[in-house]
């Protein structure tokens, strides 16, 4: 139990320390410990949990940090985890505040840019994993991508109230494509 406890919080503090942009940004690099690096949860679990995490209360990070640590060591995962992505950060940040007071204005605001770069990378692989997920169903989810176009495009109905649009081809997703 302690080596998982010790595993959940380093895999959560790297996460954390590494999230620049917050969000969907974060998705990467939690999927990167959490499916690839650690093995704790598969490709169709990460995105089942990323996707609770989206309609629960909360940053997604922290919903994925609580939720993995619960799944991998109980009560005391989940608030380990939780702790480590947040605590993690606001130390680093805390020390490179510290250190940029301490530099040049122009060499801080060099390092400001040289992040977006780095943000813009992350939002952009935050788009792929879901993505290859879904198209492995192939032409159903071809079929229902380019139903959704067409109703956001023809439809008067769905234009104006999308998130009926939303529920339905939730529910159309769940039946059809899991």
């Amino acid at each position: 139990m302690t080596a998982k406890l010790l595993q959940l919080i380093w895999a959560f503090m790297q996460v954390g320390i590494t999230a620049f942009g917050g969000g969907l940004s974060t998705l990467p690099l939690i999927e990167y410990q959490l499916v690839i690096k650690n093995g704790w949860m598969t490709a169709e679990q990460f995105n089942q949990m990323v996707a609770i995490s989206q309609v629960t209360p909360g940053p997604v990070a922290i919903n994925a940090a609580t939720f993995a640590g619960y799944q991998q060591a109980g009560f005391l995962g989940a608030l380990f985890s939780t702790l480590a992505l947040i605590c993690a950060p606001i130390a680093a940040l805390s020390l490179i505040l510290f250190a940029l007071k301490r530099v040049s204005p122009e060499r801080s605001k060099a390092f400001k840019l040289m992040l977006r770069p780095v943000v813009a990378g992350l939002l952009t692989l935050s788009i792929f994993s879901p993505l290859t997920s879904t198209l492995r169903n192939g032409v159903a989810a071809a079929a229902l991508f380019a139903a959704g176009l067409a109703l956001i495009k023809y439809c008067r109905f769905f234009k104006e109230y999308p998130a009926a649009m939303l529920i339905i081809f939730g529910i159309f997703g769940t039946v059809f494509l899991s």
